[in-house]
């Protein structure tokens, strides 16, 4: 074969394409599958497709109908994403006409455009034209003013309100709502859960974390930093995003976590749940109400004599409530006493507005079944009355069957012994208040009032010695300790400082005329020696 001929048989720039984009090819089609799959969470309709602008980062052109309000179209959009609105211009007005018109199909958004002006779609003549994007839509005019740029595009005209259907879905015309991403906005917890909770054995408990952010933030619950999962059936995490827990156990006790995130950020929140077994207030260990009360419940059962003598009614440690436990009377509510079935007394009497001790008449009591109850009187409880009795048949401070059903048992505080110790006595007037706790005077500090007070501060080179006195430390001197002495080290035996260094009398020497001179000490010597 000549070489300046090529036979076309033997030769295919085809083929030769071919080789070079075998190996490509399937790469190229990898990095699509893998493009389009990593970035499916970021599609703007509901069904994660997208109909047109995917360059738009922000639009998305979502097929569909709705019914009513074109806001309600809402629903075809993606999590984190809305019909676009009049308030969506900046988004918008990034959508020049060519954009517009190029996609098939007509695209409906709440706005409308009439008069040239961008204002939200309503039921009135003056902003009832429905705006959309797209080449099918029925309205399209280049150079007017409107939401986008080049023009202006309407999905519906004119007179909708008159025929009651403005700004609503038209079969044949509009495809379906043109999407607009919601500003992103870090997650926030605004309904937290309680930081700590006392749950009893057996009940069940819930816990709150209820969170805003764009996109939608996803809930995960940690129970002592493990995650919550489905495994266990007792465990259920709401589609409002709260926390139950049925059938509680003293092994459920724990911190209890609730993480909130979305591709902005994190919020978190805990809340420390103690669990424990139920100890009933009552002597027979059956609680007739107020169950969810630590310190007072309702005790069924019958007494002779005065109230306070049922006092067997109630579980040791436990006694008939009295106006001394208006703390624990003053956190039941009406909707705990219509919820208590009977008529439960405890040893109070509701006297021209006061809480008194039960003597001959007004027995108060707790229970829908109560013969006297008054929302707006003054009593033991927070707000309202209820007597056990009615005034003109009142049966005293004693039991009656079928008026009493029982009594209020309230748990008896513990009191701390009165008797104060201090390991090491206070001082200077101190006196102790406490276990190993003294309360000084005012010009005294200290675990045993040991150290005086200085006011003001005593300089730096100075210590506090009594209130308000002040003692230059060794080598200082004036009125505010700065100055030091002449000499590093002090004269003895007489010697004065000059120059920085000390002058000896006649019987001394040394730097410090620490030293008598040798005969003056013979001669001493010698005397003592006779």
């Amino acid at each position: 074969m000549s070489p300046s001929f090529i036979n076309a048989r033997s030769f295919s720039p085809w083929k030769v394409l071919h080789r070079k984009l075998n190996g490509v090819l399937p790469a190229l089609c990898f990095l699509h599958l893998l493009y389009f799959h990593g970035t499916k969470a970021e599609v703007g309709c509901a069904d994660d497709t997208s109909e047109g602008f995917q360059w738009h980062s922000n639009l998305a052109a979502c097929n569909g109908y709705w019914h009513g309000h074109i806001e309600n179209g809402s629903s075809l959009c993606s999590p984190g994403w809305r019909v676009c609105s009049w308030q969506d211009t900046r988004i918008l007005k990034n959508l020049t006409w060519e954009e517009a018109t190029s996609v098939s199909g007509c695209y409906a958004y709440n706005a409308a455009q009439d008069g040239g002006r961008c204002r939200q779609c309503m039921d009135n003549m003056e902003q009832d034209d429905l705006a959309g994007v797209g080449k099918d839509c029925p309205h399209q005019n280049q150079g007017l003013t409107s939401c986008i740029s080049g023009g202006r595009i309407d999905a519906s005209c004119c007179v909708d309100s008159h025929f009651k259907h403005a700004c609503h879905f038209k079969l044949g015309i509009a495809s379906g709502v043109l999407c607009c991403r919601l500003p992103a906005r870090v997650p926030k917890i605004i309904v937290r859960p309680p930081e700590k909770m006392h749950v009893y054995s057996g009940l069940i408990f819930l816990l709150t974390c209820q969170a805003t952010g764009i996109p939608t933030p996803t809930v995960h619950w940690y129970r002592n930093g493990k995650q919550i999962t489905k495994n266990n059936s007792r465990f259920s995490i709401l589609t409002s995003s709260d926390l139950m827990v049925t059938l509680a156990r003293p092994s459920d006790t724990g911190l209890y976590s609730c993480e909130v995130t979305n591709n902005q950020g994190v919020d978190m929140a805990s809340s420390f749940v103690t669990v424990r077994d139920y100890i009933s207030g009552c002597a027979d260990k059956n609680t007739e109400g107020l169950h969810n009360y630590k310190n007072i419940h309702a005790c069924k059962g019958k007494w002779d004599g005065h109230v306070k003598r049922a006092r067997w009614l109630c579980a040791k440690g436990w006694s008939v409530c009295n106006p001394k436990d208006s703390e624990a009377l003053q956190k039941i509510t009406w909707a705990d006493i219509y919820e208590l079935h009977g008529c439960y007394a405890y040893n109070a009497a509701n006297h021209k507005g006061k809480c008194t001790r039960c003597h001959k008449v007004n027995m108060a009591g707790i229970g829908r079944n109560c013969r006297r109850l008054r929302y707006t009187k003054s009593s033991c409880l927070t707000k309202g009355r209820i007597d056990v009795y009615h005034p003109r048949k009142s049966r005293g401070c004693s039991y009656t069957a079928g008026y009493t059903t029982g009594v209020l048992c309230c748990k008896r505080k513990r009191v701390k012994s009165s008797k104060r110790r201090c390991k090491h006595s206070c001082q200077n007037g101190g006196v102790c208040v406490g276990f190993n706790r003294c309360k000084c005077l005012p010009d005294y500090k200290g675990a045993t009032c040991q150290n005086p007070i200085c006011t003001p501060r005593c300089p730096a080179m100075s210590m506090c010695i009594k209130p308000g006195k002040c003692l230059c430390k060794p080598g200082y001197t004036g009125r505010y300790c700065k100055r030091r002495h002449g000499c590093k080290l002090p004269c003895f035996n007489g010697g004065r400082c000059k120059k920085g260094k000390c002058i000896c009398p006649p019987t001394h020497w040394g730097t410090s005329c620490q030293h008598l001179h040798q005969h003056i000490l013979l001669s001493y010597l010698n005397r003592t020696e006779r």
